[in-house]
């Protein structure tokens, strides 16, 4: 069970991986469509006070997914001594975005009142509850777990391991939150 949970990607790859992962992508944009979660960033949620169109929740999605995916997968061509197969890079990173899903449901549960983004810092803080505290620690949670699928898939996939694929990895997702953010604040401003 412990492998299921942390790293099935010994089991599931190829396009096998991609369609699961396509199917985990659309389920998560749609429950962040009526959550109001955004994934705004690689390893970035947040809640909003309102529903953009539902395309723009997709987009979000597929754009943290290819950006990660991408440098993972040239860093494997770079560094890694094996054949890597792009489906099963983008497939493997496409199914540990599972935890997610959780993430986005467990958005149901936090209270955003219209024009948060105005509030000053002493009336957030007066917003502040245990359940929310709750809530948003399990968001964490769900967070740090797909970064660990996330890991495990990249050593899978690339066929690296130890202090290399660490650092690889860790560069990677810190370059890929900046570009991932950057361009979905970008297409939110032009699209929206």
């Amino acid at each position: 069970m412990k492998k299921w949970l942390f790293n099935p990607f010994q089991y599931i790859a190829g396009a096998k991986s991609l369609l699961i992962g396509f199917i985990i992508l659309a389920a998560s944009a749609s429950i962040c469509y009526f959550s109001k979660i955004h994934f705004n960033g690689v390893v970035g949620s947040q809640k909003s006070d309102t529903i953009a169109p539902f395309y723009f929740y997709f987009l979000e999605g597929l754009i943290d997914w290819a950006c990660i995916s991408l440098l993972l997968y040239f860093s494997g061509l770079i560094f890694s001594r094996s054949s890597i197969r792009l489906v099963d890079v983008f497939g493997t990173q496409a199914v540990a975005r599972w935890p997610m899903v959780i993430a986005a449901i467990i958005g149901f549960g936090i209270a955003v009142p219209p024009g948060i983004n105005n509030m000053l810092p002493k009336d957030l803080v007066n917003m502040i509850t245990p359940s929310m505290i709750a809530l948003t620690l399990l968001t964490l949670v769900c967070i740090i777990w797909m970064v660990a699928l996330m890991y495990h898939a990249f050593t899978v996939s690339c066929n690296l391991k130890g202090g290399k694929a660490t650092g690889i990895f860790i560069a990677a997702i810190v370059i890929a939150q900046i570009v991932s953010s950057i361009l979905i604040h970008s297409i939110y401003n032009h699209l929206i």
